[in-house]
């Protein structure tokens, strides 16, 4: 705690027996603190944990902060709620230009989380709880990981410190409780010594992974001949390492998911994936992930004349072919924009879908999202760049040409 002391802290505090005795340790050790405490009214007993944390902080002259969010969307509660928690605590800790933010986890929360790694064969970025971490710029600290739960409410108890029990933490509704309540809880001390230097030699292994393959994973590219004779475990964590350098939320996936694109990448040197927000391509075993940076664009054209974009060329001569069709004034205001998903184009012997003739001529996914597509003032797509014209509008004397840049 004494290392604590010279700087400004934001200390969030629920009311539970771990962040009261947080917070108690940091009054007695003079610490410099301001309390944040999130009440979702999710439980009856709600108000009473945030008039414990709020009378504490009255009696030892502490800044409190609390927020009463409510949730209107559907969806995973306990991610709403952290996203809630934490964008609350990043706030307080602008607001009062604290020095970081302190968290009462402790040594049953660090047992609790690598159990839950490995029921989810997950590849986290630290086995267990780091006691350091970063939410952007807010430095997070967690003083109590040597600490058990049990040690937590001693704590408590012996210095008179109030504290509450979160009601819905005692059942196993949650996967976290289950492991809580039927594994870490009757964990004997020699189990627990076991289970903690199995989490240390993990990590010490896998920064020793990451050391040894820092200089293939941290490009923008991924060389996959470098590793892919290396064992599938050394593999797993160097793809997660790499989608975490590129900042892809996918680095949070489970091991299932990097099982799989190692699996494909091993046994075909080509191949792409769509992702969540932009594309993963895989060429001569040459990773790359291409962003969500490509953006929706639209041209409205009340005349034909010359000129560029980034997407696409206009020219008002040109010779037939792919890149030309013949448009009359009933089908102004020409519109070119980028293609949508549903849309086709009307053929001779009937519709097409767009991207079915992007699958017929192995467009690549990539190149498909920016391709240009032209339209009539009825929105109905006359011409493809690159591909061709509907039925209706070619001719042998075209008169708009358009070519995808």
């Amino acid at each position: 705690m004494n290392k604590l002391n010279s700087k400004k802290w934001i200390v969030a505090v629920s009311g539970g027996p771990d962040s009261m005795a947080l917070l108690d340790m940091c009054v007695k050790n003079k610490v410099n603190v301001v309390v944040a405490h999130v009440n979702y009214h999710k439980r009856d007993t709600a108000d009473r944990d945030e008039s414990c944390v709020r009378n504490y902080c009255e009696m030892h002259s502490i800044p409190f902060h609390v927020i009463h969010p409510k949730k209107t969307t559907t969806g995973n509660f306990q991610a709403w709620a952290r996203d809630v928690r934490y964008d609350f605590f990043v706030q307080c800790y602008l607001n009062e230009k604290a020095d970081g933010l302190l968290v009462g986890h402790h040594q049953d929360d660090l047992i609790e989380t690598y159990l839950f790694q490995k029921k989810r064969n997950s590849i986290p970025s630290i086995y267990g709880i780091a006691e350091k971490t970063k939410q952007g710029k807010m430095l997070i600290q967690r003083p109590l990981l040597k600490m058990s739960k049990r040690d937590c409410m001693d704590y408590c108890i012996e210095n008179h410190v109030p504290y509450q029990i979160d009601e819905s933490n005692l059942g196993n509704d949650y996967t976290r409780n289950k492991i809580r309540h039927n594994i870490v809880e009757k964990m004997s001390q020699e189990e627990r010594k076991a289970i903690l230097k199995e989490i240390k030699e993990k990590n010490i292994e896998k920064k020793k992974i990451e050391k040894k393959y820092s200089p293939i994973i941290k490009g923008k590219q991924l060389n996959y001949t470098l590793i892919e004779h290396e064992p599938k475990e050394i593999r797993l964590v160097c793809l997660r390492l790499w989608f975490k350098q590129q900042k892809r939320q996918e680095a949070n996936n489970t091991k299932s998911f990097f099982e799989q694109l190692d699996h494909v990448l091993i046994s075909r040197p080509n191949y792409e994936l769509e992702l969540n927000e932009g594309l993963f391509t895989c060429s001569n075993r040459i990773c790359e992930i291409m962003g969500n940076e490509d953006k929706s664009y639209k041209v409205v054209l009340q005349s034909i004349h010359d000129f560029k974009t980034p997407h696409f060329i206009v020219k008002a001569k040109g010779l037939m072919g792919v890149n030309a069709c013949t448009v009359k004034e009933s089908d102004f205001p020409i519109t070119i924009r980028n293609v949508r998903q549903g849309d086709f184009i009307q053929l001779r012997f009937g519709t097409k879908k767009i991207n079915r003739w992007f699958i017929d001529r192995k467009i690549p996914l990539k190149d498909r999202k920016n391709w240009p597509v032209v339209l009539n003032c009825n929105d109905e797509v006359i011409l493809v760049p690159g591909i061709g014209c509907n039925v209706e509008h070619y001719s042998i004397k075209p008169n708009l040409f358009v070519l995808k840049y």
